[in-house]
C-alpha cells in the first residue's frame, strides 16, 4: 500500500473518531446518600423510602430489603421469620452461593446480607446492576430457607 493510500485511511479513521464524538462519562461515586439511592432504585422500577433511621427499605417481589448506607459502603439486608431454616441449611447455603453471606441472627431467625463498596468510585449503572444482584440474592435465599 502507497504511502498516500496509508495517510487517506488514517484521515477517514480520523473523521470518523471526531464524528463519533466523545464516550459519555457517567459520575462516579465514592458516597451515596439515601436520597440519591432512592433515585437509583426509582429508575429501576423499585420504589425505596427512607426509615426514621436513614435506611432505605424497598418491597421488591414480596421482599422486604433494608440498604444501609455506611461511610463508602452500602449493605443489603433481607430476613424471614417463621422459617424451619437451621445452621446446616445456612451453612449449605453460604457454601454453594456467591455475592451474599447468610447467618441465623439472635432471634434464630435466617438473615442474607450483600455488602458493595464504593471507595474508588463506581458509576450509577454499577450501583443498579447490584440491586439487580441484590434481588437475585433474595429471591434464591427465600426459596432456600422456605424448603
Amino acid at each position: 500500500m502507497s504511502v498516500m493510500r496509508s495517510l487517506r485511511w488514517f484521515a477517514v479513521a480520523a473523521v470518523a473518531l471526531v464524528l463519533a464524538g466523545p464516550v459519555s462519562a457517567q459520575q462516579m461515586r465514592e458516597r451515596i446518600t439515601a436520597e440519591q439511592l432512592t433515585g437509583l432504585l426509582r429508575d429501576k422500577g423499585m420504589e425505596g423510602t427512607v426509615n426514621e433511621r436513614g435506611n432505605v427499605v424497598v418491597q421488591a417481589n414480596g421482599s422486604k430489603i433494608v440498604f444501609f448506607i455506611s461511610n463508602q459502603t452500602l449493605q443489603a439486608y433481607f430476613g424471614l421469620r417463621g422459617t424451619s431454616a437451621n445452621v446446616t441449611s445456612i451453612n449449605e447455603w453460604n457454601k454453594t452461593k456467591r455475592f451474599g453471606r447468610a447467618y441465623i441472627d439472635a432471634e434464630g431467625d435466617p438473615c442474607v446480607e450483600l455488602d458493595y463498596d464504593l471507595e474508588g468510585g463506581v458509576s450509577d449503572d454499577s450501583i443498579k446492576v447490584w440491586f439487580d444482584t441484590v434481588t437475585a440474592i433474595v429471591r434464591s435465599f427465600r426459596t432456600h430457607v422456605s424448603k
